[in-house]
C-alpha cells in the first residue's frame, strides 16, 4: 500500500491538472484507483496473497528476507514466468503514453520509455542511488560504517536489484523492443542521464547527498488525501471523542508471524502504558473478526493523513509511505522493522529526536513496547520537535514539486520535446 498511495496521489493531482493518466501497479490495488477516479491496469501478481504467506512472514521475522528473495530469483522457471508476465503487463499499460512516471524497481519501464522516446523518470520512496553520506537502505539494516563502506555496500545494492532481472530486461530489449542489450554491471550515467529520478521523501528528513549527479531530485513527500466523498466511520468518530487521544499501531502490509500473538502483545503493551488504541488489521489480518477490548478499536484501512494527527503517538513498521504520515502529523513515532528501508527509517526518526529507539519487529516484547508507548505519550522536549518537523512537512508540496520538476525534465528533452505535457 505505501509504495502506491503516493502514485495515486501523483496521478489524481495530474488528472486535476488536465492529464490523461493511467495508474499501473499490483492487481491488488484495482479498487484503490477506482476509488480516486483514476484509470488501472494492472502489473504482475497479487501482492496480498504473498505477504499473508507463512514462508514470508516466518523469512521476515527471522530476518532471512533478502536470502529468501534472492533464493526465488535464482529459480530459472520462477523467475521466467515472473518477467513474461511482467513485459507483457508493462507493454499493455504504456500503450498510447506520452510520458510515464514509474516506480525505480520495475526495471522494464526504464528501457519500454527508451522505445517509446517519450520524457521518463524513475520515482522511488527511499533512495537507491549510491552515496556516500548514508548506508544502503536495502543492504546491512540501516547501519553506518563509514563513507567507503558505505559506497561499496550501495554498489552491491545496485547489482543485487540488477542482476535479479539483468536476463530478462536484456530478452525484453531484444526481441519485443528491438534495442542493444545493456552491460552486464547495468546501465550508468551515459544509459540513465536521460532519465529523471524523483525520490518522494522530504530532505528534512534525509538531506540529498551532494554527490548524486544533478538528475536526482528529493521533492517531499506525496502525501495521500481520501477518496472523494470518503466519510469516517462514526463508530470511529465516536470512540476517539470518547477519550484521550490514542496510540495508533499498524504494521501494513508487513507479516507479522502469529496475527493473534501480534494482538495480544499489542493489547498487553497498551493496557500497561494505560494507553487507549487505535489497531489496523493490515494485511496479516491482525484483529479482524476479533471482539477487542473498550481501550481499543480495530480498523481495517483509514486514510493516515486524516487518522494520524489525532494519535499521540503511532506505533508502525517503518515504511516509507507510513513513516512520512507520521512525521507529517507532528507525532511521535515508535518503528518496529523488518526488512529493507524500513532500519533505516527509523534510525532517521531516532536520529531526528522524535521517537523512541526502533524496536525490530522480531525483539518487540511487550515490556519494551509498553516502555516505548510511555516514552513517545510523555517526553515533551520529543513531542515538540516531533510538533515542529510536522510543521516545516506540512508546508512541502512533494506532488506538486515532483510535477514541475518533471515538466521542465520534458522541455529540456528536444526528442521529445513535442510530446512533453506542458499544462
Amino acid at each position: 500500500m505505501g509504495d502506491t498511495q503516493p502514485f495515486v496521489s501523483l496521478a489524481v493531482r495530474l488528472k486535476r491538472q488536465g492529464h490523461d493518466v493511467r495508474l499501473a501497479a499490483r492487481p491488488d490495488f484495482a479498487d484503490l484507483a477506482a476509488e480516486h477516479g483514476v484509470e488501472f491496469s494492472p502489473l504482475g501478481n497479487p501482492y496480498k496473497s504473498l505477504m499473508r504467506s507463512q514462508e514470508v512472514a516466518s523469512a521476515i521475522g527471522s530476518g532471512r528476507m533478502l536470502k529468501m528473495l534472492f533464493n526465488q530469483a535464482t529459480n530459472a522457471a520462477q523467475r521466467k514466468a515472473f518477467f513474461e508476465r511482467l513485459d507483457t503487463d508493462t507493454l499493455r499499460a504504456v500503450e498510447g503514453a506520452e510520458a510515464i512516471i514509474y516506480k525505480s524497481s520495475w526495471i522494464p519501464f526504464f528501457s519500454v520509455a527508451q522505445k517509446l522516446g517519450v520524457p521518463a523518470a524513475a520515482a522511488m520512496f527511499m533512495p537507491l542511488t549510491r552515496t556516500r553520506a548514508f548506508p544502503s537502505f536495502l543492504i546491512g539494516g540501516g547501519k553506518e560504517r563509514g563513507r567507503l563502506v558505505n559506497a561499496s555496500v550501495w554498489r552491491m545494492t545496485e547489482q543485487l536489484i540488477w542482476q535479479v532481472a539483468r536476463d530478462f530486461d536484456n530478452k525484453l530489449r531484444r526481441d519485443l523492443l528491438d534495442l542493444p542489450r545493456l552491460p552486464f554491471w547495468g546501465p550508468d550515467e551515459r544509459h540513465l542521464g536521460g532519465t529523471l529520478q524523483l525520490y518522494a521523501y522530504s530532505p528534512a528528513v534525509l538531506p540529498r547527498p551532494a554527490d548524486w549527479p544533478g538528475r536526482i531530485h528529493v521533492t517531499g513527500y506525496w502525501t495521500a488525501e481520501p477518496p472523494p466523498g470518503w466519510i469516517p466511520p462514526p463508530d470511529l468518530v465516536a470512540f476517539l471523542a470518547s477519550g484521550p487521544p490514542p496510540v495508533y499501531v499498524g504494521f501494513g502490509s508487513m507479516p507479522s508471524g502469529s496475527a493473534a500473538d501480534t494482538l495480544a502483545l499489542v493489547l498487553r503493551a497498551l493496557e500497561m502504558s494505560g494507553r487507549r488504541g487505535i489497531l489496523l488489521s493490515g494485511w496479516a489480518g491482525i484483529g479482524e473478526g476479533i471482539e477487542l477490548p473498550g481501550y481499543a478499536f480495530g480498523v481495517a484501512s483509514v486514510p493516515h493523513g486524516w487518522l494520524f494527527p489525532q494519535m499521540s503517538a503511532v506505533v508502525h513498521h517503518g515504511g516509507a509511505g507510513t513513516t512520512g504520515a507520521g512525521l507529517r502529523a507532528g507525532v511521535p513515532s515508535i518503528i518496529t522493522p523488518f526488512v529493507a528501508d524500513q532500519p533505516n527509517w527509523a534510525m532517521r526518526v531516532e536520529a531526528l529526536g522524535v521517537g523512541p529507539s526502533p524496536i525490530p519487529f522480531k525483539e518487540l516484547t511487550v515490556e519494551r513496547l509498553a516502555s516505548a508507548i510511555r516514552q513517545a505519550t510523555s517526553d515533551q522536549a520529543m513531542r515538540r520537535r516531533a510538533a515542529e518537523l510536522g510543521e516545516r512537512l506540512r508546508a512541502e508540496d512533494g506532488v506538486q514539486t515532483a510535477i514541475d520538476v518533471f515538466r521542465a525534465f520534458a522541455r529540456r528533452s528536444p526528442d521529445t520535446q513535442r510530446r512533453a505535457p506542458d499544462h
